[in-house]
């Protein structure tokens, strides 16, 4: 059974492993081509993609509420159901990524400037924040859709929307740098617009015309029920980066460039860990429809060990690396050492990471998202930021401050949701 379950996590989690692949280069080619406007650039870059993230994480979260109700509906076999939160998700995508674009045109400015960047950092990162956020209903839509199309046992076409939407970002955005001079705002259009292709491309896979006739123009109370403190657990983890990115700020543009580099590096770290719990969610739900406790056990075990092992392989590898590839993206020094802190933490803290994505998932999945979200707000105001304040600025322990704060954040939420699942799911009686 459990070689059963292995195999159905697996064919779940590589495809979504390759969109997160894919969704991390489109990342990491912008970053490159940003360096090499110089560190300005990329400093400006580093911060508003901060703030893109935030925005990013709200849809995740929708993503997953929604991949969860589907799931759990397809389980109950209801067609109309699914029909319903399908529509209920694209009608509430459109509503949110207006709202935020709203904000990024507005207030892009001010928003960096609280931050603490300096005024050339700003002026950059306000003119992407401006293009990328403002038409942030690109990524939203991407999101969404995938999520809905995922969670119908349609995992490769989420893959090769994200892999069309990556050549054409790349291809693009360099021809926006070394051909036209465009700079920036080349790499933000290129950006949106490929985005664009990529939902339009996963649309195209759905029966929009029922879609739109199962569209009410409410909210639902099962999806909002699950939604909201799944979004508030995202927002939580952003907002508190954000602020994190505020610390590091203080530290000097180097640190700031090293950090943003460290992180784009690190992303593959992530890769599998965010696979697996996409995987996670869909197949708790499936199974809760279907009654079967005992195997939503199985998978949650199955989950942690390959998320664990394929997190400290890829960890393990980056951080040999290192410097080797931040020497990609910059030949400062110490903008190297700073890169190179964040990719030894990352790496070490790999079990704590995967614990975290996994019980997170497997929460969300049982339509519980509330405890994740107590737990993400308490380890990351009281423990990342507080703790890293300390640490960092106080200690005078610099980048390896805000970093052994992380670390300690992931160990606590780990920690504390695995005990939740023993105490209250496991004691349940099976079906």
């Amino acid at each position: 059974m459990n070689r059963k379950q292995r195999k159905k996590i697996i064919g779940l989690a590589l495809p979504a492993m390759a969109e997160n692949l894919l969704q991390m280069l489109m990342g990491v080619v912008d970053n490159y081509l940003v360096a090499q406007l110089g560190l300005v650039a990329v400093s400006g870059v580093s911060v508003a993609n901060n703030i893109i993230t935030v925005y990013q994480a709200v849809f995740i979260a929708l993503g997953a509420a929604v991949s969860s109700l589907i799931a759990k509906s397809l389980g109950e076999r209801n067609t109309a159901k699914t029909r319903f939160y399908q529509a209920e998700s694209i009608f509430i995508t459109i509503a949110v990524s207006l709202i935020l674009g709203a904000v990024s045109l507005v207030f892009g400015g001010q928003m960096l400037r609280f931050l603490g960047t300096a005024p050339d950092v700003t002026q950059a990162g306000s003119l992407y924040l401006a293009l990328v956020g403002g038409l942030i209903v690109s990524l939203g839509l991407q999101t969404t859709l995938g999520a809905i199309l995922r969670a119908q046992g349609k995992a490769s076409l989420p893959m090769y929307a994200s892999l069309l939407t990556n050549v054409l970002n790349a291809l693009l955005s360099a021809a926006a740098v070394f051909l036209c001079h465009w700079g920036i705002a080349g790499v933000a259009g290129a950006t949106v617009f490929s985005r664009f292709l990529g939902a339009a491309v996963l649309a195209s896979q759905l029966p929009v015309k029922e879609i739109l006739a199962a569209t009410k123009f409410k909210l639902d109370k099962d999806l909002t029920a699950l939604a909201l403190p799944a979004a508030g657990e995202r927002l939580m983890m952003r907002a508190g980066d954000v602020v994190i990115i505020a610390i590091i700020v203080r530290l000097g543009t180097t640190a700031v460039a090293g950090n943003a580099i460290g992180e784009t590096l690190t992303q593959f770290n992530y890769m599998p860990g965010m696979g697996v719990a996409t995987a996670t969610v869909i197949l708790v739900a499936h199974y809760l429809g279907e009654g079967r406790k005992k195997d939503i056990r199985q998978v949650i075990k199955e989950s942690y060990i390959l998320s664990t092992i394929l997190m400290l392989s890829i960890g393990a590898l980056v951080f040999f690396l290192g410097r080797h590839l931040t020497f990609l993206f910059t030949d400062n020094e110490e903008a190297l050492r700073a890169s190179l802190i964040v990719l030894f933490y990352s790496f070490a803290g790999s079990p704590a990471t995967s614990g975290t994505l996994i019980f997170t998932a497997v929460w969300q999945g049982l339509g519980k998202a509330k405890l994740p979200f107590y737990a993400t707000t308490i380890g990351m105001w009281l423990i990342r930021v507080v703790l890293g304040y300390i640490l960092a600025i106080s200690l005078e322990m610099g980048l390896s401050g805000v970093w052994l704060a992380t670390l300690a954040d992931n160990v606590f939420r780990w920690l504390f949701l695995y005990y939740m699942y023993k105490r209250v799911y496991e004691k349940t009686p099976n079906q």
